[in-house]
């Protein structure tokens, strides 16, 4: 790609720099910036009393802006189980979006060595967020009025898989509320409604409620019928937080036959939570002890975890680690 000042009749071909205003039929018109040159305007140039130009001209290995920006959003979408779709803007950017609701899953890392030019500009949403459905995710700019097609190419093939969008599985969730020596209808109900709605937000519309006393043998029996009836995720929310590991709701997950993962994360509101896992013989049921705050609907750290046992993200102490960026929540 050249950039050059030509007289008015060479003018054909060449990409206008910046908005030109010109008098066409009597009324006002921009030319926009990025607009190639064809014969009729041309002749409302030479109309207007232009007699050179300045533009840019790209050559044969050169693509132009906008095909530029559609093969970069092309590349990002071609693998259709990750769920991502795009709009081309014909201003030399493309905008991907999400067609499921669920968690949209990149490498921070290599979003920055893809950003490693001065050509090519892919910004993109903080890694892990919840996203709806038609949610515009990563936009794709393409800096210059054209691109060497070799470097287009390269940066392509390092874009397949790199975004994806993990939908929100339909699961069964059992709530499990204790109580100490009476029951508060008023919290227990808050609490429900509180789970309900958080849950509703992942698509998951109904959901199971026990209440029983804050006794660590009974909370026990209760986890294991829930295990024994293969239910998908097992939340655990008592009378106040969890303080240590050798709490009741620990001591029962652990007794049940559980096994403990971490008992507190790095995110803030919600480092009180209690993960744990029983491997069941077909699949891993999730048992969580609830912080306090997963009374409030405020996001919290039961959200983050939450979503992605929803979208069947695997958990390790390293995965919880990682929580800890952006994990002060406000």
């Amino acid at each position: 790609m050249i950039f050059k000042t030509v007289h008015i009749q060479k003018c054909v071909g060449y990409i206008l720099p910046e908005n030109i205003f010109v008098i066409n039929n009597g009324k006002k018109v921009k030319l926009s910036k990025g607009t190639k040159i064809n014969q009729q305007i041309k002749n409302i140039l030479i109309r207007n009393g232009f007699k050179q130009i300045s533009g840019f001209l790209l050559s044969e290995n050169d693509f132009d802006e906008n095909k530029a920006s559609d093969l970069i959003a092309r590349s990002i979408c071609r693998n259709k189980l990750n769920n991502l779709n795009y709009k081309n803007l014909n201003t030399g950017r493309s905008n991907i979006y999400s067609t499921k609701s669920g968690l949209f899953i990149y490498n921070a890392n290599n979003l920055i060595k893809l950003n490693n030019n001065s050509k090519i500009a892919i910004s993109a949403i903080r890694p892990f967020s919840k996203v709806k459905q038609y949610q515009e995710l990563i936009t794709a700019k393409v800096i210059p009025y054209g691109i060497d097609k070799k470097l287009l190419q390269k940066n392509s093939l390092r874009l397949k898989d790199s975004f994806r969008v993990a939908p929100f599985q339909k699961k069964s969730i059992t709530l499990i509320q204790t109580f100490d020596n009476k029951i508060n209808e008023k919290l227990i109900v808050k609490s429900r409604n509180v789970t309900q709605k958080r849950l509703e937000l992942c698509g998951i519309k109904k959901i199971e409620e026990i209440t029983i006393p804050h006794k660590e043998n009974i909370l026990c029996n209760k986890i294991q019928i829930c295990i024994n009836r293969n239910v998908d995720i097992i939340l655990i929310i008592g009378p106040h937080a969890i303080t240590h590991i050798k709490d009741v709701i620990p001591k029962a997950i652990s007794k049940s036959g559980a096994k403990i993962i971490r008992f507190g994360i790095p995110v803030e509101p919600g480092n009180l939570l209690l993960l744990s896992k029983f491997k069941s013989t077909n699949k891993d049921i999730y048992i969580i002890g609830m912080p306090s705050c997963a009374k409030s609907p405020k996001e919290n750290g039961l959200d983050w975890v939450l979503w992605r046992i929803l979208c069947n993200i695997n958990f390790k102490n390293s995965n919880l680690n990682e929580l800890s960026v952006g994990g002060l929540i406000k």
